[in-house]
């Protein structure tokens, strides 16, 4: 039988013992137990919170002087207020207020003639917004 070449390394008794604890088939357990019981806590309550309902993002296209100018608005608005208020926050509550005058803004909606121009028409995306800008005062008048 032939010899075992001879290593050069020096005999590292930590390297071994983390070797033989790797290789253990109870390696997973810890290597001392604890001299203490513990004992778990009670579970806690469970909270009975109704689960949050999914979102979804809207969006809309400003030009970057349109952005600007809502930007600025913002900034004279939170300065009124003294704290941040957040533009999704601002058109949160005028969708509210909207909403709340649905009768009023279906009144003024059948007045008037709409037709949405193909969203390549600047122009006529521009007069269909118009034409909305004329109609919303009246429904929002309390």
């Amino acid at each position: 039988m032939p010899k075992k070449k001879f290593d050069e390394r020096p005999y590292d008794p930590i390297s071994a013992d983390l070797v033989r604890e790797a290789t253990a088939v109870h390696a997973h357990q810890p290597r001392f137990a604890p001299s203490i019981a513990l004992v778990s806590p009670r579970p806690l309550p469970i909270a009975t919170q109704p689960e949050a309902e999914p979102t979804i993002t809207k969006r809309f296209v400003l030009t970057r002087s349109e952005d600007a100018d809502v930007e600025a608005f913002l900034l004279r608005l939170q300065r009124a207020a003294r704290t941040k208020v957040p533009l999704g926050v601002l058109m949160r509550a005028a969708l509210a207020l909207l909403m709340e005058s649905e009768a009023k803004l279906c009144a003024a909606v059948e007045k008037e003639t709409f037709r949405m121009p193909s969203t390549h028409d600047r122009v006529g995306l521009g007069e269909f917004e118009e034409q909305w800008r004329r109609c919303l005062p009246s429904a929002l008048r309390r």
